[in-house]
């Protein structure tokens, strides 16, 4: 029996699960892994079953949605624990055997969520949630937890009042990165497939919960390029993410007065129209905007001109310079880091995803936000949150 079955559910984002399997093969080399493939349509089942044999991947001939997606492979997983991960995510190499240690030692424990950041570094504030009661959920999303981002009472959403370097009990789980013991599966079910996208991992962490089990957060880096496979200026996004909140306030929440139902329905739906006009405004700003970021590539001399030749056709990294590697991230960057270097690429046949990671926490927490971009030798890619060479 294998440690952990790794499920991964995947659309239209071959380049980016590439590079997520390389590092989840570097964390667990024995893990149990599947990758569901909901109708890419870009070649993405042949690409993957050629490139990583070891891993077994089902073709769902339709998009299938991402709870349905994972439940078909929960019904094949072997493992003590489950890791539900998406595609788009870089993790540590010490981050699936942490999980592991932790739970082997903690039997009460039954979901574990970790530190998720984006590619810039900045810590991910839905790495630790609270389960989002009407209440909770109210002040959320009036923007009033976000005013008052240190009271225990306005902030429980994201529990942004707590050190987020410190492990904490918590309520939900991210499904970009869930981390579930098998038997705590077994005796609540996999996700609930009313939930076609968004809201399920809520839901499966309430039902955890409400076995006896505790749901925690560890301090362990993940990197998550956060919806790399989703159109997030279309209605529809807007629409399936607060309907969800919807399912699971009627699913859960019943109980609470016919007035107080109807307030939060009626934020629910104002939410979903404003997030429509706000990620179109936003994209239509991204497009005006001048993304181009002066970089600096820190790896093998004899990568240089591969990477030389993939920044060519890059129409975000611009200008950039090219350093080989001495002992460890900071001591290869010491001396180089002008003031004008915006991004700095990693090459991964020499850095650990470990240090690569916390180096770029340690600088956004620091105010020093640089984008991040990963070379790998074994793909001949580069990839970055914007973009994959």
């Amino acid at each position: 029996m294998p440690a952990v079955s790794v499920i991964i559910v995947s659309y239209k984002v071959r380049y980016y699960i590439e590079q997520c399997l390389y590092s989840v093969l570097r964390s667990v080399p024995d893990a149990e892994i599947f990758v569901v493939d909901n109708d890419s349509a870009d070649g993405s089942v042949e690409f993957l079953r050629k490139r990583f044999p070891q891993v077994e991947v089902i073709d769902n001939g339709c998009n299938a949605g991402f709870g349905k997606a994972n439940n078909i492979a929960l019904a094949k997983a072997t493992g003590r624990y489950v890791l539900f991960l998406n595609p788009d995510t870089v993790v540590a190499e010490r981050t699936i055997p942490g999980c592991i240690e932790y739970m082997d030692a903690h039997p009460d424990t039954g979901a574990v969520g970790v530190r998720m950041q984006y590619g810039d570094g900045h810590f991910a504030l839905e790495s630790r949630r609270s389960l989002p009661t009407p209440s909770v959920a109210f002040w959320h999303m009036t923007g009033i937890g976000r005013l008052f981002s240190h009271s225990r009472v306005f902030a429980k959403y994201h529990l942004s009042y707590l050190d987020r370097d410190r492990e904490c009990r918590i309520d939900v789980v991210s499904g970009a990165y869930m981390f579930i013991r098998k038997e705590a599966l077994d005796k609540t079910g996999g996700f609930d497939e009313a939930f076609f996208m968004y809201g399920e991992d809520i839901d499966l962490s309430y039902r955890i919960l409400q076995q006896g089990y505790n749901n925690c957060y560890l301090p362990l880096p993940i990197v998550h390029y956060k919806g790399e496979s989703t159109n997030k200026t279309s209605y529809r996004y807007a629409k399936v993410f607060y309907d969800a909140m919807n399912i699971f306030f009627d699913k859960h929440f019943k109980r609470y007065s016919r007035l107080f139902a109807v307030l939060v329905k009626m934020v629910v739906g104002v939410k979903k129209i404003s997030t429509y006009v706000g990620q179109n405004i936003w994209a239509r700003r991204r497009m005006l905007a001048d993304f181009r970021k002066n970089c600096l590539y820190v790896g093998r001399k004899e990568t240089f001109a591969d990477v030389e030749r993939l920044l060519s056709r890059s129409d975000i990294l611009i200008n950039p310079r090219f350093v080989e590697p001495r002992d460890g991230v900071e001591d290869s960057l010491r001396g180089f880091m002008a003031d004008d270097v915006e991004a700095v690429i990693f090459d991964t046949g020499v850095f650990s995803y470990d240090e690569v990671l916390d180096w770029m926490y340690a600088r956004a927490s620091e105010n020093k936000r640089y984008t991040m971009g990963l070379y790998s030798g074994e793909s001949g890619r580069l990839i970055t949150e914007y973009e994959t060479l």
